[in-house]
């Protein structure tokens, strides 16, 4: 049987107006298996850096291999919007949404799952250590 990678990921704003910089780090069985970070060439909002940092955590799994992912975020809004729970604000990411969706299907099986900050540094030190 196929065991289970998890993606943690990040996506921020260094400042207001900076590009949006990313993190994932790809783990199996609690060993760190590869890690990304960038920057993407665009501004935007933080709601919008995490939705590229999911899609580009999604990216660095399917680049790996892997075929069943729980990716792990500290974004409530993305992880709630992806276990089918819709936004109470207005939404203006939905075609992060569905790129992000689109992405999926290349799994067999991908599951979102929140988790605190404090439980996803590795991915915040990532997008952090880009954007300095």
């Amino acid at each position: 049987m196929e065991e289970n990678y998890e993606v943690y990921f990040h996506g921020n704003i260094p400042f207001k107006g900076s590009q949006i910089v990313v993190g994932a780090v790809l783990v199996l069985n609690g060993q760190i298996i590869d890690e990304m970070s960038g920057t993407v060439p665009y501004s935007g909002t933080s709601l919008r850096a995490h939705w590229e940092a999911l899609i580009q955590g999604m990216h660095l799994a399917r680049s790996n291999g892997v075929r069943r992912v729980i990716m792990k975020g500290d974004s409530k809004h993305v992880i709630n919007h992806m276990n089918g729970q819709v936004p109470q604000r207005g939404f203006d990411s939905m075609d992060y949404y569905k790129t992000a969706r689109k992405t999926q299907l290349n799994f067999d099986q991908c599951f979102f799952q929140w988790i605190s900050s404090e439980s996803n540094l590795s991915a915040i030190r990532l997008s952090r250590d880009v954007g300095t």
